[in-house]
This record gives C-alpha cells, sequence and structure tokens, in this order.
C-alpha cells in the first residue's frame, strides 16, 4: 500500500503472514517497554502523594501496583475510546514532529551557544535559522494540511 492507501494502524497495511505476526509481537514489546519507561515516573510521582511515609512494606507495594494498575487501565480504557485516533494520532505527529526534530535542537544549539558566548559561524548560524524560520514552519503547516485533508 502507498501514499493515502496506508493504513492507519500500520501492520493492517501488511499481508497476512509470518511477517505481519513477528511485526505485531515486536510492536507489542515494543509499546510495554516503552509504556515502561515513560510511565515510571508518573507511577512514583502519584505513589509517593498517595503514601505519606517513605519504605518498603507491604502497604507500599499494594499502593504500587493499585497506581500502576490504575494508570495502565485508565491508559488502555482511553486510547481504545477515542474512535478517531490514528487522525489524532496523525495530527498530534504532523504539528509536534517538525519542531521535536529540526526546530527544537536548532534553538537549542543557538541558545546553548549564546549562553556560553560563543561565536557561531556563518554556516551553523545560517543552517539554524534556516531550520527554525524555513523548514519547520513549513513542515509544520504542510503536515498539519496533509493530516487534515486525509
Amino acid at each position: 500500500a502507498y501514499g493515502s492507501e496506508v493504513a492507519g494502524f500500520l501492520p493492517d497495511s501488511m499481508p497476512p503472514g509470518h511477517a505481519k505476526r513477528l511485526v505485531g509481537l515486536l510492536l507489542a514489546l515494543h509499546t510495554a517497554v516503552a509504556y515502561m519507561v515513560a510511565a515510571q515516573p508518573l507511577h512514583r510521582s502519584i505513589h509517593a502523594s498517595l503514601l505519606a511515609e517513605p519504605g518498603g512494606g507491604a502497604r507500599a507495594a499494594l499502593c504500587w501496583l493499585c497506581v500502576s494498575s490504575g494508570v495502565l487501565l485508565l491508559s488502555i480504557v482511553l486510547a481504545t475510546a477515542v474512535p478517531f485516533f490514528s487522525d489524532l494520532q496523525s495530527l498530534l505527529g504532523s504539528l509536534a514532529g517538525a519542531p521535536m526534530m529540526f526546530g527544537f535542537p536548532a534553538l537549542f544549539y543557538l541558545r546553548a551557544c549564546r549562553a556560553h558566548g560563543l561565536a557561531l559561524s556563518w554556516f551553523d548560524a545560517a543552517a539554524c535559522h534556516f531550520l527554525l524560520y524555513l523548514l519547520t514552519p513549513t513542515l509544520v503547516v504542510l503536515g498539519t494540511l496533509s493530516s487534515m485533508r486525509s
């Protein structure tokens, strides 16, 4: 499948077979690991606010189990309750992808050089300004328009 024929969930565009099953398994593992890595700070913060006394024990373990299970359940409910999730994901990706990939690195480089009193070469300055003021806004606008049309 190419272009607008590609399904919102990419493995749905693959023909049935072993490759599709492998992709599904690897995607499930990736999602589980990414969730565990990203959710741990949130779980810890909620756990610390609910459990006043520091330390371990059965009560702390039970509280952690409830917090982590509750957040996981809420995440699953929200992800499956949104009927237009692939459209929302596409819109968020088009709005945030270009700034994260092109805009923020250039901005952070410029700010770091200014903070440390380093002079930029003309090429570095031109490349950063091209990324910040031309490429990033163009990609955000074109990506958002493409996302809204499909």
